[in-house]
């Protein structure tokens, strides 16, 4: 069974060094160990492997929102299954610097982030349709994506800070900003 775990991590030090554009699946072989033949059966593309995290953060976002009780406030449940969705393993927060750098600034990741933050998204979105019925889907995914940005800001300005502490405590702190915002929430 493939590591992707241990492909991602040899992936992304070998971009932190080589950058992404400069590196091919034979480099991506040798820095992970894997070979080229057996990278290119679990992925499709190179971007695909450092987006592996994403997934992950999905699910954890949707078991918490599935979880939540009914009559705890939306923003509140929203809040907590997000900064739930953030991982606190300490070898992905000493990589999630070199990641958010590496997503943000190489062009082919930054033009798939919106694909690839869709599931995340439409899963928030969905929850907020069931919890706030009168509002319109477009609002909710207006929600849902303000929601995504804000946490993608709080992940960046932490990264930038020198990724001192927790990062999901970060993303916790930039979205109570948005908790008396949200329809259907008592203010804060």
């Amino acid at each position: 069974m493939l590591d992707t775990r241990a492909v991602s991590v040899g992936a992304l030090q070998l971009w932190t060094e080589r950058g992404f554009a400069a590196t091919g699946w034979s480099e991506l072989a040798e820095a992970t160990g894997v070979s080229t033949r057996t990278l290119l059966r679990h992925f499709s593309s190179r971007s695909e492997i450092a987006w592996i995290g994403v997934a992950p953060a999905t699910e954890r976002l949707r078991d918490a929102l599935a979880r939540a009780a009914a009559d705890e406030a939306p923003a509140v449940v929203v809040r907590t299954a997000i900064v739930g969705s953030v991982s606190r393993d300490r070898q992905v927060q000493e990589l999630a610097p070199a990641w958010l750098r590496l997503i943000s600034s190489e062009p082919e990741l930054a033009a798939t982030a919106p694909r690839i933050y869709q599931p995340w998204i439409d899963t928030l979105a969905a929850y907020l349709a069931d919890r706030l019925p009168d509002s319109p889907d477009a609002i909710c995914q207006a929600l849902a994506t303000a929601y995504q940005s804000a946490t993608f800001a709080a992940l960046i300005e932490w990264a930038d800070a020198g990724a001192r502490g927790d990062c999901a405590d970060s993303v916790d702190r930039m979205l109570r900003w948005m908790d008396p915002h949200l329809p259907g929430s008592a203010r804060a």
